[in-house]
């Protein structure tokens, strides 16, 4: 009783409370952790059970985490190859931006137009519905330059994504918001900035999420045919000698990088977008 009466003889509260509000964090805690716990579970389970197959398994069949963890750190502390990682990433980048660049317009013309959507939805369908080798084919004939076969395929393969995003976006919008805007006498520019863009952000975000993916699977096609630099050239050396823990390694390497740009790209959103509320962003 001494520890919670102070020299006065009053109860000390600081000493009352602190017991509760310590044990109302506890639970948080633990549920925190459970969580965490719950996100990495599947990933230790895969972890132990290709150690596993490596203990019977040849080297270049199922390697050691010991072996890819050894070759990871050689990408990040050896610059000649973390370079040829930061070439792809900036391949990447561009590819993400010009599809966005390039998309957004295209899918508010089809969405504001009919003339235009009855135009263009063939020719983005049918973009949309060739394969990425068949392009890395074209290009090998087209280009000359390699820069300019890889940044092709990859706009190619992205931008009807990116259109198809914005076109929903738009015919999502509510007739009734577009009458009223009208109503008031914007023109077509004031429509756009007023009503369709706001609304317009959202989809050209989730294009932007969907393109990471996409492009990540791409450039790696397209660098594997006579590109000089990049990971697809690492990975192709690494496949002539049967090199699994680096295959591996630069594996690791590309999902890090598509995780960066994609909570980049999360973390602008909830900027951008916080009349949506933080909620609303998570789902």
């Amino acid at each position: 009783m001494s520890g919670i009466v102070d020299d006065s003889g009053a109860l000390d509260d600081t000493a009352i409370h602190a017991p509760s509000e310590a044990g109302a964090s506890f639970p948080n805690q633990r549920s925190a952790l459970s969580r965490t716990f719950r996100a990495i579970l599947p990933f230790l389970v895969i972890a132990v059970l290709w150690q596993t197959a490596s203990f019977f398994s040849k080297p270049y069949l199922f390697p050691g985490l010991g072996a890819i963890a050894k070759s990871f750190w050689t990408i990040l502390t050896t610059w000649d190859l973390i370079s040829q990682g930061l070439v792809t990433w900036a391949r990447l980048l561009f590819a993400v931006a010009a599809s966005l660049v390039i998309g957004i317009p295209i899918g508010l013309a089809m969405g504001l137009s009919p003339t235009a959507d009855e135009f263009l939805r063939p020719v983005v369908k049918f973009i949309m519905g060739v394969p990425a080798l068949n392009w890395v084919i074209i290009v090998i004939i087209w280009f000359s330059t390699t820069e300019l076969r890889i940044g092709f395929v990859l706009i190619a393969l992205c931008t009807p994504v990116t259109v198809f995003c914005i076109y929903d976006g738009v015919r999502s919008i509510d007739r009734k918001l577009t009458d009223m805007v009208l109503s008031f006498g914007a023109n077509p520019i004031q429509h756009i900035r007023l009503l369709l863009w706001p609304y317009v952000q959202a989809s050209a975000f989730t294009a932007a999420k969907l393109n990471i993916g996409n492009a990540v699977r791409t450039v790696i096609v397209a660098e594997l045919v006579g590109a000089p630099l990049g990971i697809g050239k690492e990975l192709d050396l690494a496949k002539n000698v049967f090199d699994m823990p680096t295959v591996l390694a630069w594996t690791l390497f590309l999902v890090l990088i598509a995780l960066i740009m994609t909570r980049g790209i999360e973390y602008a959103e909830q900027r951008v977008l916080r009349w949506r509320g933080e909620s609303h962003g998570r789902g």
